[in-house]
């Protein structure tokens, strides 16, 4: 029978099709569920659909099947070998959509039953085509596109689909992969983001369908297990092995992680498992001899602590609660003092914040190079007042961490501090701190070039505590060697090989032409034995603490020996 193309049952049809769908299967499904009076009045009595996609960022092993939308068995009792009808239509990224249509048995489709089969097979066409397109975007919003793991927003979302209010069950690791930027920097990015992906893909070959894995930048991951095999799963991947066929060879791939754990407790929603987690973690960053850290309340009061401490600091710099303090540096053969170092102390409610309270939190949060340059141009502000004062300063100290080389202003700024003091570089010492796995060869011996030929001494702090402080001996053209503190706890001990490294250090050093001090001196045993190997220069308890601004003027102004 003939029928207008506009009809009401048609629109009918088309009308319950506009909501949102986010993939093929589900919109052939919906298809299906409302075609059959469409179907019945225009004599169909078989609707098939075969689709195909390539492999893409959307469909990592593509997409192929094959969908039957209607088959009406009273009236068509065998699927046709051979459709009445057929089109196939290609997509934008090279696949295929084929529309199969049949009529009822013993009927011939007339001129206007074949114009509402065009229709449907363009429809079918365009409705999946959409369908893909908003379920791709609606991927793209909570997904990772290199390794299919899901994003942050995904993991909400997924819970909400999947978990809702049955997080008890389950246990949240945040994982972090431990010096992955080594197996960059060692086989390239190409093969560590593969590595990325095949760790992301034996994760998700473990976890079931009601269990995630996300990925929240860089080498940091969230993973939800439940509780009855959470143990199992970190067994599995705190070290992983992968065999990576990139190039013409084999790579195998160490990959070993820190996890932080928390079992999810009653009532505790996903963002508060995710902060639990990244706290566990954090844990494990400092803890350091072990690589897994389970969630306590007592990681929650230092987390807080954390936050506390990091909101208040540049208030703390406004305020001038942060004051520069000076600890001289003694002569060990004249007794007097020959430098100082610059530290900071935090007057908080009229108590000073430890250190230890403090520092650590901005170096983890990068606003450590602030607190730099804060003690810096304290020191420099003061050594300028003492010069117009006609008081000869000594040479002066100060910190600055290794995150400062990734800045190429890094010089630039310190020598124009020196001008705005209109101080000379002599009255001046950079520290670099825990430079000895810094990445950069090119940044660090151009830095300390510049401060060399500015006639500002260069030294390397916490010396003799890793292996690679040797190469920094080495390769840098650094004025001075501070031997940490660690190498002297030993000394008089008669089972104590310190004693040894620490003769040999001070003699390469000073072979090398670089001046050589001891940090952390505390008893006159340890200042004897380094004036008998001929290290010339010591810091510590010993001789003075960390001073306030007047006291150190009064040292400086005196002929006071140790």
């Amino acid at each position: 029978m003939d029928i207008p193309l506009y009809n009401s049952m048609y629109l009918d049809f088309r009308s319950k099709l506009l909501g949102p769908v986010f993939s093929t299967e589900e919109i052939l499904a919906n298809l299906a569920r409302i075609l059959p009076p469409l179907a019945k009045n225009a004599n169909i009595g078989y609707v098939n659909c075969l689709f195909y996609a390539p492999v893409s960022q959307f469909a990592p092993n593509g997409l192929s099947g094959e969908f039957t939308a209607y088959h009406d068995k009273a009236a068509l009792p065998e699927r046709p070998a051979n459709p009445d009808f057929s089109e196939t239509m290609t997509t934008g990224e090279q696949g295929s959509f084929t529309f199969q249509a049949h009529p009822i048995q013993g009927h011939t489709f007339t001129d206007g039953e074949r114009q509402i089969i065009q229709l449907l097979s363009w429809d079918f066409f365009i409705l999946s085509g959409r369908a893909r397109l908003m379920g791709n975007t609606r991927k793209a919003a909570i997904s990772d596109p290199m390794t299919g793991a899901y994003n942050q927003a995904g993991i909400f979302a997924f819970t909400q689909q999947f978990i809702g209010e049955n997080l008890k069950d389950y246990t949240a690791h945040f994982i972090n992969l431990k010096n992955f930027k080594y197996i960059n920097k060692a086989m390239g990015n190409n093969v560590g983001d593969l590595a990325l992906k095949m760790y992301v893909k034996q994760i998700l070959q473990f976890l079931d369908n009601t269990e995630l894995i996300a990925r929240l930048g860089g080498d940091n991951f969230f993973v939800l297990t439940k509780k009855s095999h959470h143990k199992e799963f970190i067994d599995k991947f705190t070290v992983c092995e992968l065999t990576a066929s990139q190039g013409p060879k084999p790579m195998n791939i160490r990959l070993q992680a820190r996890m932080g754990v928390y079992p999810i407790e009653e009532n505790v929603i996903v963002g508060d498992a995710l902060n639990n987690s990244a706290t566990a973690l954090q844990a494990a960053r400092i803890i350091r001899t072990r690589d897994v850290a389970y969630f306590t309340k007592e990681m929650q009061i230092q987390s807080i602590h954390q936050r506390e401490i990091s909101t208040e600091f540049h208030n703390a710099m406004r305020n001038r609660e942060l004051v520069v303090f000076y600890q001289p540096k003694v002569s060990l053969d004249s007794k007097q003092i020959n430098g100082a170092e610059a530290l900071a102390r935090w007057v908080r409610h009229k108590t000073i914040v430890p250190p230890m309270d403090f520092i650590p939190i901005l170096e983890r949060e990068g606003t450590i190079c602030d607190l730099d340059f804060y003690v810096f141009e304290t020191a420099c502000s003061d050594i300028g007042e003492w010069l117009k004062a006609g008081i000869t300063p000594v040479r002066i100290s100060s910190n600055f961490s290794k995150l400062h080389l990734r800045n190429e202003d890094f010089a630039d700024r310190i020598l124009s501090t020196l001008r705005k003091y209109e101080i000379d570089g002599k009255y001046i010492e950079v520290e670099l701190t825990e430079v000895s796995d810094f990445d950069d060869t090119i940044a660090m011996q151009k830095f300390i070039d510049i401060m060399r030929k500015n006639g500002i001494g260069v030294a390397i702090d916490d010396f003799g505590t890793g292996y690679s402080t040797l190469n920094v001996l080495k390769d840098y053209n650094i004025s001075v060697v501070k031997i940490d503190k660690s190498l002297l706890n030993n000394i008089g001990k008669a089972d104590s090989n310190d004693e040894i490294v620490l003769r040999n250090v001070v003699k390469m050093a000073q072979e090398l032409d670089k001046d050589v001090i001891a940090e952390g001196v505390e008893t006159q045993e340890q200042a004897d034995y380094l004036k008998g190997i001929n290290c010339k220069n010591a810091q510590g308890f010993l001789f003075d603490k960390p001073l306030v601004r007047d006291d150190f003027l009064k040292r400086l102004t005196s002929d006071h020996k140790y």
